[in-house]
Parts: structure tokens; sequence; C-alpha cells
């Protein structure tokens, strides 16, 4: 199973890291939707299709605001 995920999410979150080195909104919505719908594929693939990873609707943290603040 860890080559199976390993082998599965490394190009994904490959994406995922280079949109976040590249501080770039967009690229990081589309890689994190690949990466969840990989994750999702393999749950289904290995009859584990209980297990449903969804892009959350709103922040856990509605109280926090993370933009940067500028000087």
């Amino acid at each position: 199973m860890a080559d199976l995920i390993q082998a599965t999410i490394k190009a994904p979150m490959d994406a995922v890291d280079a949109a976040i080195k590249a501080a770039d909104p967009q690229q990081f919505n589309e890689a994190y939707e690949q990466l969840t719908g990989t994750c999702n594929a393999c749950h289904q693939s290995t009859d584990n299709s209980l297990v449903v990873i969804r892009i959350p609707k709103r922040s856990p943290f509605p109280d926090q605001d993370f933009r940067p603040v500028k000087p």
C-alpha cells in the first residue's frame, strides 16, 4: 500500500509544492484539485470508496485573516 500511495501522489504533491513556492493561487488550486482527485481515485481502486476527500467550501478558521499585512 505504501508503494501505491507514493507512486500515485508524488507528482500531484510536487505540483502543490511548486505552486506554494511560486506563490501562485491559481496554480495551487489546480494542483490541489488534481491531488484530491488522485486520492479519491486511489480510494475507489482499492475498495475504499467510503473515504472521499473534498476541497473545503469555506475556511475552518472563519475568525482569522491570513492575507499578508501590507506596511
